[in-house]
C-alpha cells in the first residue's frame, strides 16, 4: 500500500507538524495524546543531537555535515513511522507476509472517509494471536466481531466526529461495516472487534 510523503500517527498527527514545532511547548492535543508524546520525545531527542552538531560545527569546520543531512534524517524518522508495529499476516516454510500498523491504519482511515457525516479521528490497533480465545476478551458494548478466518485477531477502536443531524446508531453500523469489509478485501484477514466511539460533533 502506497503512503503519502508525510506519514501520521494513529492519531492523526503528521511527524513533520510535530517536528516543526518541536522547540514550542506541546499543544493542548499533544499533551493529552500518547502517541504525540512518544514522537515529541524521540524528535526532541533528535532535536537536540541536531543542535549540539551545530554547535561543534561553529569550532570544528570538519564537522559541518553535508548538504541535505536533514532531510536523510527527517526520512529515517518517516520511514520509521511508516514502519511501526508489524502485523503478521501469513506465515509459510518459504517466508512471511506483514503490514505495517500504519499501512492498516490509514487503509482503515480511508474506508472511514467513504462514509459520510463522520469525521476519523484517532485509530489504535491491538493484535493477539490467532490462539487468543474469543471467550477471554471483553469487548465494550456494540462492538461487533467480524473475524471469518484464522490468523491474528484485531481490535480496532477507532473515535470519530459526527455532523450534526446524522442518525448516529446508523452511521456508525454503517461506518463499522465498511470498515469490516475492507480489512479482509485489502490485507485478507478478518477485521476481529471493530470498537467506535462518537466523541464529538463537528461543523458541516
Amino acid at each position: 500500500m502506497a503512503l503519502d510523503d508525510f506519514p501520521r500517527l494513529g492519531c492523526g498527527r503528521s511527524l513533520d507538524s510535530i517536528w516543526a514545532t518541536i522547540d514550542r511547548p506541546p499543544t493542548a492535543h499533544e499533551e493529552q495524546c500518547d502517541q504525540c508524546q512518544t514522537a515529541r520525545t524521540r524528535l526532541q531527542r533528535l532535536s537536540e543531537a541536531t543542535k549540539s552538531l551545530r554547535e561543534s560545527d561553529l569550532h570544528d569546520p570538519t564537522l559541518k555535515p553535508r548538504a541535505g543531512i536533514k532531510n536523510a534524517i527527517m526520512e529515517v524518522a518517516r520511514a520509521k513511522v511508516r514502519r511501526g508495529n508489524r502485523i503478521l499476516l501469513h506465515s509459510a516454510d518459504n517466508g512471511t507476509t506483514e503490514i505495517s500498523e500504519q499501512a492498516l491504519s490509514s487503509l482503515i482511515r480511508s474506508a472511514a472517509a467513504g462514509v459520510p457525516g463522520v469525521h476519523s479521528r484517532r485509530c489504535s490497533i491491538e493484535v493477539l494471536s490467532a490462539a487468543a480465545s474469543v471467550a477471554d476478551e471483553k469487548a465494550p458494548a456494540g462492538a461487533t466481531d467480524t473475524s471469518t478466518n484464522a490468523g491474528p485477531r484485531l481490535i480496532i477502536n477507532l473515535r470519530v466526529a459526527a455532523a450534526p443531524g446524522i442518525v448516529i446508531p446508523t452511521t456508525v453500523e454503517t461506518l463499522r461495516h465498511v470498515i469490516s469489509k475492507a480489512i479482509p478485501a485489502v490485507v485478507g484477514i478478518g477485521a476481529g472487534t471493530v470498537n467506535i466511539t462518537v466523541e464529538d460533533l463537528y461543523d458541516v
